[in-house]
């Protein structure tokens, strides 16, 4: 694999997709937090494609396309980074295996996944597909549920918000997943950042359609929660009609 031309072919196709209305759009939904070209998820999704077809990607080791897909996470824009998601989700994760959590791991501990537009991106696609029917799924579950005891705040998001679609069927996984998923939402409330607490906060409101008494003893025993992050927690708990917030 030559994994420049790979590289420069999705940076062409994505300049040829952008728009400056969607670059303004996101820069400024993004407060300036990330950088855009200007590509809507579609035009990410083809331009991916269209690598994965042209570089005849599908013989490579899932270990090469882990690299390949690093180098396009490490891009200073968030399209070819979310490209990189959408390639482990939709292409390739079905080839994954436990030992490759650490190399899932290492957009987060260089600083390459760094807002939390690619984070949450990152874990409800590429995270969750890896987790998702894996025969070994209590291992892979407790691997990335791990992260929840690293420093850097997207790394210790990702321990809960990976688990957001899984949660509302806790009680058709295996023993221990609730307890897995509760412990690392403490783990992420060691600090007062906002999307310390908002990560929880969402894994917990769909935890909580399946476990809601351990959700609301939770919420009960961690006072430190926010208040953003409770409401969010309570949000399928609390009388009258569904309220996200």
């Amino acid at each position: 694999m030559n994994a420049d031309a790979a590289t420069r072919m999705l940076a062409r196709e994505l300049d040829a997709a952008s728009s400056p209305q969607v670059r303004e759009h996101w820069t400024n939904y993004m407060k300036g937090a990330a950088a855009f070209r200007g590509v809507p998820m579609a035009g990410v999704r083809r331009a991916m494609r269209a690598v994965w077809r042209e570089h005849a990607l599908a013989e490579e080791s899932p270990e090469d396309l882990l690299i390949l897909c690093r180098r396009w996470f490490g891009q200073p824009t968030s399209e070819d980074k979310l490209a990189a998601v959408l390639m482990i989700a939709e292409q390739y994760a079905s080839r994954l295996r436990l030992e490759h959590a650490d190399a899932l791991a290492l957009p987060f501990a260089d600083g390459s996944i760094d807002d939390w537009n690619v984070c949450d991106w990152y874990c409800v696609k590429a995270l969750h597909a890896y987790l998702a029917d894996a025969p070994d799924l209590p291992r892979r579950a407790a691997a990335i549920a791990g992260w929840g005891r690293t420093t850097n705040l997207w790394h210790r998001r990702a321990a809960v918000v990976a688990f957001v679609k899984l949660a509302p069927r806790a009680d058709e996984l295996f023993a221990g997943f609730i307890g897995l998923v509760l412990d690392a939402c403490t783990e992420n409330l060691v600090s007062p950042e906002r999307f310390a607490h908002t990560g929880p906060g969402w894994v917990l409101r769909e935890l909580s359609k399946a476990a809601p008494d351990d959700v609301a003893r939770f919420v009960a025993e961690h006072p430190q929660l926010s208040n953003e992050g409770r409401r969010m927690a309570t949000a399928h708990l609390r009388p009258g009609p569904y309220r996200r917030r």
